[in-house]
Protein backbone atom coordinates (compact mmCIF):
# COMPACT_ATOMS: atom_id res chain seq x y z
CA UNK A 1 0.00 0.00 0.00
CA UNK A 2 1.82 3.11 -1.03
CA UNK A 3 1.01 6.06 1.40
CA UNK A 4 -2.18 7.85 1.75
CA UNK A 5 -1.79 11.58 3.14
CA UNK A 6 -4.04 14.03 4.03
CA UNK A 7 -4.83 17.02 2.28
CA UNK A 8 -5.82 19.73 4.83
CA UNK A 9 -8.67 22.60 3.94
CA UNK A 10 -7.06 25.77 3.10
CA UNK A 11 -9.66 27.35 5.64
CA UNK A 12 -8.82 24.82 8.49
CA UNK A 13 -5.01 26.40 7.94
CA UNK A 14 -6.51 29.79 8.52
CA UNK A 15 -9.41 29.23 10.81
CA UNK A 16 -6.81 27.50 13.34
CA UNK A 17 -5.13 30.90 13.29
CA UNK A 18 -8.21 32.05 15.44
CA UNK A 19 -8.43 29.84 18.34
CA UNK A 20 -4.23 30.16 18.28
CA UNK A 21 -4.26 33.50 18.77
CA UNK A 22 -7.45 33.54 21.31
CA UNK A 23 -5.76 30.92 23.31
CA UNK A 24 -2.67 33.54 24.40
CA UNK A 25 -5.41 36.09 25.15
CA UNK A 26 -6.91 33.71 27.43
CA UNK A 27 -4.06 32.61 28.66
CA UNK A 28 -2.63 36.10 29.45
CA UNK A 29 -6.09 36.87 31.17
CA UNK A 30 -6.23 33.91 33.25
CA UNK A 31 -2.31 35.29 34.37
CA UNK A 32 -4.35 38.62 35.36
CA UNK A 33 -6.94 37.28 37.08
CA UNK A 34 -4.77 35.16 39.23
CA UNK A 35 -2.52 38.02 40.09
CA UNK A 36 -5.45 40.56 41.18
CA UNK A 37 -7.43 37.48 42.34
CA UNK A 38 -9.19 39.06 45.55
CA UNK A 39 -11.37 35.71 46.26
CA UNK A 40 -14.53 37.38 45.60
CA UNK A 41 -17.47 35.31 43.18
CA UNK A 42 -16.67 37.30 40.58
CA UNK A 43 -13.06 36.01 40.15
CA UNK A 44 -14.12 32.76 40.65
CA UNK A 45 -16.14 32.94 37.79
CA UNK A 46 -13.77 34.66 35.87
CA UNK A 47 -11.20 32.37 36.07
CA UNK A 48 -13.34 29.47 35.34
CA UNK A 49 -14.35 30.81 32.43
CA UNK A 50 -11.23 31.65 30.77
CA UNK A 51 -10.19 28.25 32.06
CA UNK A 52 -12.96 26.77 29.97
CA UNK A 53 -12.50 28.81 27.17
CA UNK A 54 -8.87 28.11 26.79
CA UNK A 55 -9.49 24.51 27.38
CA UNK A 56 -11.65 24.81 24.51
CA UNK A 57 -9.31 26.64 21.66
CA UNK A 58 -6.55 24.02 22.48
CA UNK A 59 -9.40 21.18 21.50
CA UNK A 60 -10.26 23.15 18.20
CA UNK A 61 -6.38 23.24 17.52
CA UNK A 62 -5.29 20.04 18.39
CA UNK A 63 -8.09 18.61 15.76
CA UNK A 64 -5.93 20.12 12.58
CA UNK A 65 -3.13 17.33 12.07
CA UNK A 66 -1.61 16.23 9.06
CA UNK A 67 -1.79 12.49 9.15
CA UNK A 68 0.26 9.68 6.80
CA UNK A 69 -1.52 6.91 6.40
CA UNK A 70 0.49 3.26 5.14
CA UNK A 71 -0.79 -0.56 5.43
CA UNK A 72 0.49 -0.82 9.07
CA UNK A 73 0.53 2.66 10.87
CA UNK A 74 -1.00 6.33 11.00
CA UNK A 75 1.60 9.36 11.86
CA UNK A 76 0.08 12.23 12.49
CA UNK A 77 1.89 16.04 12.98
CA UNK A 78 0.14 18.61 14.77
CA UNK A 79 1.02 21.95 16.53
CA UNK A 80 1.30 19.98 19.80
CA UNK A 81 3.25 17.09 18.08
CA UNK A 82 5.82 18.90 15.88
CA UNK A 83 8.20 15.94 15.21
CA UNK A 84 5.08 13.68 14.75
CA UNK A 85 3.44 10.48 16.48
CA UNK A 86 2.83 6.93 14.97
CA UNK A 87 0.15 4.84 16.08
CA UNK A 88 0.48 1.05 15.03
CA UNK A 89 -2.99 -0.73 13.84
CA UNK A 90 -1.99 -4.01 15.42
CA UNK A 91 -2.84 -1.91 18.48
CA UNK A 92 -6.36 -1.31 17.68
CA UNK A 93 -9.55 -3.88 16.85
CA UNK A 94 -11.47 -1.45 14.83
CA UNK A 95 -12.88 2.08 14.07
CA UNK A 96 -16.16 3.43 14.66
CA UNK A 97 -17.43 7.22 12.16
CA UNK A 98 -20.06 9.12 13.88
CA UNK A 99 -21.70 12.37 12.83
CA UNK A 100 -21.02 16.12 14.63
CA UNK A 101 -22.32 19.40 14.47
CA UNK A 102 -20.85 22.92 14.29
CA UNK A 103 -22.81 25.93 12.17
CA UNK A 104 -21.78 25.11 9.00
CA UNK A 105 -23.10 21.72 9.10
CA UNK A 106 -22.52 18.21 9.83
CA UNK A 107 -19.19 16.35 9.22
CA UNK A 108 -17.90 12.38 9.74
CA UNK A 109 -15.29 12.30 12.39
CA UNK A 110 -13.34 8.80 12.56
CA UNK A 111 -12.41 7.34 16.52
CA UNK A 112 -10.09 4.42 16.35
CA UNK A 113 -10.99 1.86 19.07
CA UNK A 114 -8.34 0.42 21.12
CA UNK A 115 -7.89 -3.09 22.46
CA UNK A 116 -9.80 -1.89 25.47
CA UNK A 117 -12.50 -1.01 23.12
CA UNK A 118 -12.00 2.74 24.25
CA UNK A 119 -11.88 5.57 21.62
CA UNK A 120 -7.99 6.74 20.94
CA UNK A 121 -7.31 9.36 17.95
CA UNK A 122 -9.99 11.36 16.88
CA UNK A 123 -9.83 12.57 13.23
CA UNK A 124 -12.48 15.38 12.29
CA UNK A 125 -14.04 14.94 8.53
CA UNK A 126 -14.83 18.72 8.04
CA UNK A 127 -10.89 19.59 7.85
CA UNK A 128 -9.91 17.46 5.26
CA UNK A 129 -10.74 17.00 1.06
CA UNK A 130 -11.45 14.09 0.32
CA UNK A 131 -11.79 12.42 3.87
CA UNK A 132 -13.52 9.11 2.44
CA UNK A 133 -10.50 8.24 1.48
CA UNK A 134 -9.01 8.69 4.95
CA UNK A 135 -11.54 6.23 6.11
CA UNK A 136 -11.15 3.82 3.68
CA UNK A 137 -7.27 3.88 3.85
CA UNK A 138 -7.46 2.88 7.89
CA UNK A 139 -7.18 -0.75 7.53
CA UNK A 140 -9.38 -1.81 10.51
CA UNK A 141 -12.64 -3.16 10.38
CA UNK A 142 -15.76 -0.52 10.79
CA UNK A 143 -17.69 -1.16 13.98
CA UNK A 144 -21.03 -0.35 14.03
CA UNK A 145 -22.14 2.22 17.19
CA UNK A 146 -24.24 4.92 17.65
CA UNK A 147 -23.38 7.28 20.78
CA UNK A 148 -26.16 8.27 23.10
CA UNK A 149 -26.44 12.63 24.06
CA UNK A 150 -24.36 11.26 27.34
CA UNK A 151 -21.87 9.73 25.40
CA UNK A 152 -21.64 12.17 22.25
CA UNK A 153 -20.92 15.56 25.42
CA UNK A 154 -18.34 12.99 26.79
CA UNK A 155 -16.69 12.52 23.57
CA UNK A 156 -16.72 16.21 22.46
CA UNK A 157 -15.01 16.85 25.59
CA UNK A 158 -12.74 13.85 26.25
CA UNK A 159 -12.72 12.32 23.32
CA UNK A 160 -12.44 8.98 24.98
CA UNK A 161 -15.38 6.66 25.60
CA UNK A 162 -16.17 2.58 25.96
CA UNK A 163 -18.07 1.55 23.03
CA UNK A 164 -20.26 -1.33 22.62
CA UNK A 165 -20.81 -2.47 19.23
CA UNK A 166 -24.06 -3.18 17.51
CA UNK A 167 -25.91 -1.61 20.14
CA UNK A 168 -29.19 -0.30 18.09
CA UNK A 169 -31.36 2.11 20.16
CA UNK A 170 -33.84 3.69 17.65
CA UNK A 171 -35.22 6.10 20.61
CA UNK A 172 -31.98 6.80 21.96
CA UNK A 173 -30.81 7.76 18.49
CA UNK A 174 -33.64 9.76 17.66
CA UNK A 175 -32.84 11.64 20.81
CA UNK A 176 -29.12 11.99 19.52
CA UNK A 177 -30.94 13.77 16.26
CA UNK A 178 -32.93 16.10 17.80
CA UNK A 179 -30.08 17.08 20.55
CA UNK A 180 -27.72 17.46 17.06
CA UNK A 181 -30.13 19.61 15.56
CA UNK A 182 -30.22 21.81 18.86
CA UNK A 183 -27.16 22.06 19.02
CA UNK A 184 -26.31 23.43 15.44
CA UNK A 185 -29.20 25.83 16.08
CA UNK A 186 -27.61 27.43 18.64
CA UNK A 187 -24.37 27.70 16.77
CA UNK A 188 -25.40 28.92 13.89
CA UNK A 189 -27.07 31.65 16.35
CA UNK A 190 -24.29 32.30 18.02
CA UNK A 191 -22.17 32.76 14.95
CA UNK A 192 -24.99 35.25 14.06
CA UNK A 193 -25.05 37.12 16.50
CA UNK A 194 -21.05 37.69 16.73
CA UNK A 195 -21.33 39.02 13.41
CA UNK A 196 -24.24 41.54 14.06
CA UNK A 197 -22.12 42.52 16.84
CA UNK A 198 -19.11 42.89 14.72
CA UNK A 199 -20.88 44.74 11.94
CA UNK A 200 -23.38 47.23 14.96
CA UNK A 201 -19.51 48.07 15.93
CA UNK A 202 -18.08 48.61 12.71
CA UNK A 203 -21.76 50.86 12.06
CA UNK A 204 -21.83 53.14 15.21
CA UNK A 205 -18.24 53.70 15.06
Amino acid sequence: MEYIKSKIKGVSIFVAIVPLLLSWVFVVLIIRTIETFSGVLSDYLSLLLFVVLLFFMLNLLKAVRYIIIKSDKLTYYSLFRPFGKTLYFKDYIGKIVVQDVNATGRFNVIYLIDKNNRTDLRIPGIHYKKFGTIIRAIPLKSIDFKPTIKEDLKLSLTGRITIKEGRNDKKAEKKREKFMTAIQIVAVVGLLLMVLGYLLRWILG
